[in-house]
């Protein structure tokens, strides 16, 4: 058993093991002497458990997938475009940091495997790429035909990636911040409960919880197959790659996150965050999911699925060169720093919400960030200029009939 045991273990620990462990000498000889050859000790039995338990332990850590290398390489940079009492703040929220937490997707499918449907659009009927099959005009977009969706069991049904972001999200917004953005001009129809999370106990539907399903959705929506079904979001279509079969879901969510180039400096992430973050500024979060949510379904058909249809995708794997996985590879790169960007922002908009919320609570106003100051002036100087006139008329009357004979009828009407 220690043999076969050390075969599993990676080969510098099975050195370590065997040096350890002495399965021969004349000492070991004596010792099965006295105890009868083929014999089981306690010892033995223990120390067959722990290479045991140390096999499975070294398995687990090469099984990870999007999960774990995409989910944290997006919670990094996200956690890093954090500051100070921000990043304080949210560790406080979730009861752990961003990081720690890469790993939630797999935790949770796997103790409730229902859930793993939250993290893929869906939609009846689905969407599909124009030109990788014969479909209707209106199927070749995410959603309706002008790539709108909203939950309604038909644009997305409820218990898809999109209706649960914004399931969650809203958990955290407070009704008189979001009045200040402007209205969707299509309707977003959050979904009052998730059938998914039937099963999870009280403490598992906790906002810490939910602030951690959210995270783990935002990462999920910049893998652009997770949201085109089509080929059972590419799991059936088979890709060959340095003699090695990979499905395209496989190649995209296990492959290329392990692949990817190490992050640019956390000033130039900085820098362009700052850059794309004031698009984001007078939108609703969940109207952004509706956006970003198109602009990845284009990425999955244009830049993926596309590309495997013009070079002639036939029967057989679908042959990766080198030139199309380096373009992949970047591709993926700057999806998952697009990615922690966004998650950075949709963080510190839950910041924001919470500081209302508990402002409200203790009857304080908060100035909303957003809010445009020449609008506001707008507001005031025309309420001005409907008020101070007719104060002023007021009070030029009340000069005119005296202010002592105003006082005396009164007085006498209250004797009456």
């Amino acid at each position: 058993r220690l043999k076969l045991a050390s075969h599993l273990l990676p080969p510098t620990m099975a050195a370590a093991t065997a040096a350890a462990t002495p399965l021969g000498g004349s000492g070991t000889l004596r010792w099965q002497r006295r105890q009868g050859v083929g014999r089981s000790s306690s010892r033995e039995r223990m120390v067959s458990v722990y290479l045991a338990l140390l096999c499975l332990a070294t398995l687990g850590r090469g099984a990870q997938s999007w999960a774990t290398n995409g989910h944290e390489r997006i919670a990094r940079i996200a956690q890093d475009l954090l500051k100070g009492k921000h990043r304080d703040q949210l560790r406080s929220m979730m009861h752990g940091d961003l990081v720690d937490l890469a790993d939630w997707e797999q935790k949770m499918t796997l103790k409730y495997p229902e859930t793993a449907a939250l993290h893929f659009h869906r939609q009846e009927p689905e969407w599909t790429c124009a030109g990788l099959r014969d479909a209707a005009p209106d199927l070749q977009h995410l959603g309706d035909k002008s790539g709108h969706i909203k939950c309604d069991g038909h644009l997305a049904e409820e218990g898809s990636l999109y209706c649960a972001m914004a399931y969650f999200f809203e958990h955290f917004a407070h009704d008189a911040l979001l009045n200040e953005f402007p209205k969707p001009k299509e309707p977003i129809g959050t979904p009052d409960r998730l059938k998914a999370l039937a099963k999870l106990t009280s403490v598992e539907q906790s906002p810490s919880h939910y602030l951690r399903w959210l995270v783990t959705l935002i990462g999920d929506l910049h893998q652009p197959l997770r949201l085109l079904q089509d080929a059972d979001h590419g799991r059936n279509i088979k890709v060959l790659y340095r003699g090695n079969e990979y499905s395209l879901f496989a190649f995209w969510e296990d492959f290329l996150p392990k692949q990817l180039r190490p992050l640019s400096a956390d000033k130039f992430l900085d820098e362009q965050y700052k850059a794309r973050s004031p698009a984001w500024w007078d939108r609703l979060p969940t109207e952004l999911f509706r956006e970003w949510s198109q602009e990845l379904s284009g990425i999955a058909c244009g830049q993926i699925l596309g590309v495997i249809q013009e070079q002639g995708g036939g029967s057989g794997p679908f042959r990766v060169d080198e030139e199309l996985a380096r373009k992949w590879k970047e591709l993926s790169y700057e999806l998952t720093v697009l990615g922690g960007q966004r998650l950075a922002w949709v963080l510190k908009e839950i910041l924001e919400h919470r500081r209302h919320k508990v402002a409200h609570k203790e009857g304080r106003g908060r100035f909303h960030p957003k809010r445009s100051w020449k609008k506001s002036l707008a507001i005031n100087v025309g309420i001005a200029a409907c008020v101070v006139p007719l104060l002023l008329l007021a009070l030029r009357w009340h000069e005119g009939v005296g202010g002592l004979v105003l006082r005396r009828l009164m007085r006498e009407h209250l004797k009456m």
